[in-house]
């Protein structure tokens, strides 16, 4: 969250963007809903200007669009599978990127991960995937490069949104769910080494397998999951040229080829 310069303090617009963002990735505000003031007033006891400063801001991260007023961004399968791409290129270019002299990095990414790791003993997902969306920030913003910086935050926006459905229903099977999460804490826990011994090969190494296996583990549960509960999350229209795209990208999630 930022905070305002003079004080130090979150604005009254960064808390609205907190709560806003909060209820789109955990699905309290499905894909495709729209968002109003009275929605805002009552249920998130937000007023009405720094709501709609909060809703330009989200428009800007790549959850919320502005079409003749304000809707969750739909999701696809055939934006799910460009994400593929798009997330590989930003995890890859920041661990290429990432300047291992950053002012207190490796402290950062250790106070990230330790909360990480509460979360994920908790079995909190909203919280799991904020601690871990910060882990990737940390090192891109390391890069010290703004305009990988802030692609970064839209895609790891991107994959919250993602990620939260996944592990909701990952959580079914409390062992793999397990086996999973731990595995994305030692992969955290490798790339902190890495970074702290300035071994450059090998944390771009662990960051590659650290993001394949978000990709294999969002594109396992497309293939796994029943039609309905995906189109619950994407918002599918009807229509039999949608149906035709949605099997094309279906395929493509799921190999992690190209449209």
């Amino acid at each position: 969250m930022t905070r305002s310069k003079k004080t130090g303090r979150p604005t009254l617009v960064d808390i609205a963007s907190e709560k806003i963002r909060d209820r789109i990735l955990d699905l309290t505000l499905a894909p495709g809903t729209q968002i109003d003031e009275a929605f805002l007033r009552e249920q998130l006891g937000i007023s009405r200007t720094p709501a709609r400063e909060a809703l330009s801001r989200l428009v800007t991260e790549g959850l919320v669009e502005n079409a003749r007023g304000f809707f969750v961004r739909p999701l696809d399968l055939r934006e799910t599978a460009q994400f593929f791409d798009a997330y590989m290129i930003v995890e890859r270019s920041s661990a290429t990127l990432c300047r291992f002299a950053n002012a207190n990095l490796v402290d950062d990414l250790t106070t990230i991960q330790k909360k990480h790791r509460t979360s994920v003993s908790a079995d909190a997902f909203l919280d799991i995937t904020k601690h871990n969306a910060d882990f990737h920030l940390r090192i891109a913003r390391a890069t010290e490069n703004e305009f990988l910086y802030e692609y970064a935050i839209r895609i790891h926006n991107l994959a919250r949104r993602l990620a939260f459905f996944v592990y909701a229903h990952e959580s079914e099977d409390t062992a793999y769910f397990k086996d999973q999460q731990d595995s994305v804490v030692n992969e955290h826990d490798g790339m902190i080494d890495c970074i702290a011994r300035a071994d450059r090969p090998g944390l771009v190494a662990v960051t590659v397998d650290h993001a394949e296996r978000l990709r294999t583990r969002i594109a396992s549960h497309v293939a796994g999951s029943p039609r309905e509960v995906f189109d619950n999350i994407v918002g599918v229209s009807a229509g039999k040229a949608r149906e035709k795209a949605r099997e094309k990208a279906r395929v493509v999630a799921i190999e992690g080829g190209k449209l």
